[in-house]
């Protein structure tokens, strides 16, 4: 875990998580290629983790708009399809279809996924990308499962005293 106080995160060229106080990140590795990332922030009270998690659904909301923009400004063709996929309490799910510019993402085709939910005074983000050109094994994922996801998420019990 680190503490990241005054520092704002990153998740992808839509959204950031600002004012958190500790940042912890665990990765899970797939045979299949498409490798997740869960991350959790905690914050100094409730409503500056309810404020976060606005910031990030907002910054989702618009990512249609913001990626088309830097697609544009990189002289690629903007066909850039952003959708919130399912929503609920303190919840949401988002897919990205896009042809992404190097930097925070990979450059090239690929569908951003990406799970938000709000819990007292974290905000817990799961994230993982499918990359054009993966394993021909591997089936694209299928977005009706993002209720399930969410589910996952949303049920995530607190962290062990000790571990904040």
């Amino acid at each position: 875990m680190r503490q990241i106080t005054g520092h704002d995160i990153a998740l992808n060229e839509c959204a950031s998580v600002r004012g958190a106080a500790t940042w912890q990140q665990q990765p899970y590795l797939s045979s299949g290629g498409n490798s997740a990332v869960l991350e959790i922030y905690t914050f100094g009270t409730e409503a500056s983790a309810g404020a976060a998690y606005e910031g990030v659904r907002s910054g989702m909301n618009s990512c249609q708009a913001t990626s088309r923009a830097l697609q544009s400004a990189n002289h690629l063709k903007t066909d850039a399809v952003s959708r919130q996929t399912v929503t609920a309490k303190d919840a949401a799910a988002f897919e990205r279809t896009w042809t992404g510019v190097q930097g925070i993402s990979t450059q090239g085709a690929q569908t951003n996924h990406l799970y938000l939910a709000a819990h007292g005074t974290r905000v817990l983000v799961l994230h993982f990308d499918e990359l054009a050109g993966g394993s021909p094994a591997t089936a694209p994922y299928d977005a009706q499962q993002d209720p399930n996801v969410l589910s996952l998420l949303t049920n995530l019990p607190a962290a062990p005293a000790g571990t904040r």
